[in-house]
């Protein structure tokens, strides 16, 4: 999938003292210059943690053989990550200033690591799987970005198949280029013709010059601790500004057991803040988050009003089908359905609240600004001083602070929301299925779906559900593989028969003012999210029994209740 830029990519390095900075030219350690790491964007890089470490070098023994996870990643370096654009986890691996490799989860087939020159170089001398030896004739030519063909290859792994990625070796194993098995490790060796491996990384690279090991994530700290007064101040003053700008509204702190959320009420409280914390609970949650919620508050001595959406999750399950990045009606219905609630009743008259919103973290929240008003949560104003900060720096924050961030960071989550996300990677899954006690009933009802719709085993196992229309990039994956295309069977466009029940239901809401369809399925399918309730402004919606009940008497029929609304903008999948 193509890089996506959503703000500068500033991540460099220093090489005396061998830890990372955000954008600094001088080091807070040594004074000394820093130099910039060439990464892919968007560039939200993080931190790796040791779960993190241990993953990565189990990929690399399995993949390269025995002590190349070490050989790559010896003990006493950080290590960054940088999650790159595809259709699951790419982590470019990067330490000691470089970038080494990228760490890749494979849907259907599981991790590999992808060594650039600067990675293979380490790991040349130990590896015993994935390697062919080219004869140093053709060396030059390999260099300049040309493939190693078979006439060229001396030995190679027997176990090489094709599609591998795969190490070339000088006969005194030096590593020449890293690229793609064309043809299996004995046909590299018995066949006189043909590319055996096209070359993906081949240009030479100097080696690293940072020596130092040993360093710590507080060394990091200390050697950006100007750019982390620079932002703290920064952000410090956004949140007072935008406080002034809307000083009729109370001020409160979104939380979600999230980094972002707490770096966030960190900075709102050293604006001088002691705001009311709001979550609201989807029913989703892992343990961990809704003690990390509790603690939090608890900590700081603030206010937690909570909101919990109950089996909403459950219930609109039945209707909406399974939900996708291109078809998020669970955000709708589990979280900002129970936050319009808790504003309605707690903040009647709005409500300023600070959310650990990032510009890094998709196209949508880069176009978003930092205020901002979501019409699915009337009477709230979002505001993030967070808005340009980088994942690093978010963590070098939490780690100057000594904050309680939630455990699940180290434990191989690179975020935390619902555990059965849509926009988890299959990679995380691995992970995130552990954790939670309803994951059994969860896949059911999508082996359920499944069934109903006649998809395939693939529509499970590669996490095709986590999309409503695949995109481009998964397309040309599933090609590559040779596995068919999945679509599903689209559900009858005719109406279905009511009860007298539900036709008194569609008559009483017949004063809404707007498309007929549209205020039927309103009718019909309400999921009780109660955002409507929020927007009226004639009082004519309420609750009742769980869903949304009109007063034509009250009603003025503007119409105002039809979008945003769960039930009319998601048409069943």
């Amino acid at each position: 999938m193509a890089a996506v830029r959503l703000g500068r990519i500033s991540l460099r390095w220093c090489d005396s003292c061998n830890v990372p900075l955000v954008e600094l030219d001088g080091c807070g350690l040594c004074s000394g210059p820093t130099r910039p790491v060439e990464i892919t964007p968007p560039g939200d890089y993080r931190p790796a943690f040791p779960h993190d470490i241990a993953r990565i070098r189990k990929t690399l023994d399995a993949y390269y053989g025995p002590g190349t996870g070490l050989a790559m990643l010896p003990k006493g370096r950080l290590v960054v990550l940088n999650k790159s654009p595809g259709v699951d986890i790419i982590d470019e691996v990067v330490t000691d200033g470089l970038v080494l490799g990228t760490h890749v989860f494979e849907p259907g087939k599981g991790w590999k690591f992808i060594c650039r020159i600067e990675g293979a170089r380490r790991i040349a001398t130990v590896m015993s799987l994935r390697w062919a030896v080219i004869d140093g004739g053709a060396i030059e030519s390999i260099r300049k970005g040309s493939s190693s063909m078979a006439v060229g290859i001396l030995d190679a792994d027997p176990g090489i198949r094709v599609g591998d990625d795969v190490v070339v070796l000088s006969p005194d194993r030096e590593a020449i280029s890293t690229g793609r098995a064309r043809m299996s490790g004995p046909d590299m060796v018995r066949l006189d013709r043909g590319p055996a491996i096209k070359s993906r990384w081949y240009k030479e690279a100097p080696e690293s010059p940072c020596a130092v090991s040993g360093r710590t994530w507080q060394d990091a700290v200390a050697a950006n601790e100007r750019k982390l007064a620079a932002k703290r101040e920064s952000s410090v003053e956004h949140v007072r500004r935008t406080a002034r700008r809307f000083s009729d509204l109370p001020v409160a702190v979104s939380v979600s057991g999230g980094k972002d959320s707490l770096a966030t009420l960190l900075l709102v409280l050293e604006a001088g803040f002691r705001p009311k914390l709001i979550f609201t609970d989807t029913g989703l949650e892992f343990p961990e988050t809704l003690e990390n919620v509790r603690r939090t508050a608890e900590k700081y001595g603030l206010e937690l009003i909570t909101e919990d959406a109950g089996d909403a999750f459950w219930r609109a399950l039945e209707h909406f089908g399974p939900p996708a990045k291109d078809f998020r009606w669970c955000c709708k219905t589990c979280k900002l359905g129970p936050m319009a609630r808790l504003i309605r009743e707690h903040f009647p008259e709005g409500v300023l609240s600070f959310i650990g919103q990032r510009q890094y973290e998709s196209s949508q929240r880069y176009g978003k600004g930092n205020v901002w008003r979501n019409p699915w949560v009337p009477g709230q104003v979002g505001a993030s001083p967070i808005q340009n900060w980088p994942s690093l720096l978010v963590w070098l924050y939490l780690f100057q602070q000594n904050a309680e961030y939630n455990p699940l960071y180290g434990q191989g989550l690179e975020r935390i929301g619902c555990w059965l996300c849509p926009a988890t990677d299959m990679g995380e899954f691995e992970d995130i299925e552990k954790y939670s006690e309803h994951n059994e009933r969860w896949q059911a009802a999508l082996a359920a779906h499944a069934a109903a719709k006649g998809l395939p085993t693939e529509w499970l196992t590669m996490g095709l559900w986590r999309w409503k229309n695949l995109p481009k990039g998964m397309m040309d994956f599933l090609a590559g593989e040779g596995i068919p295309i999945p679509k599903e069977e689209k559900r009858s466009a005719g109406k279905e028969a009511l009860t007298p029940i539900q036709e008194a239901r569609v008559e009483r809401f017949s004063c809404i003012s707007g498309d007929a369809h549209a205020v039927r399925m309103k009718a019909l399918h309400c999921m009780g999210c109660g955002i409507c309730v929020s927007v009226c402004k004639s009082g004519a919606l309420f609750m009742e029994n769980g869903i949304v009940a009109v007063d034509p008497e009250k009603c003025s029929g503007c119409g105002m209740c039809l979008h945003p609304c769960v039930a009319v903008d998601f048409p069943p999948r």
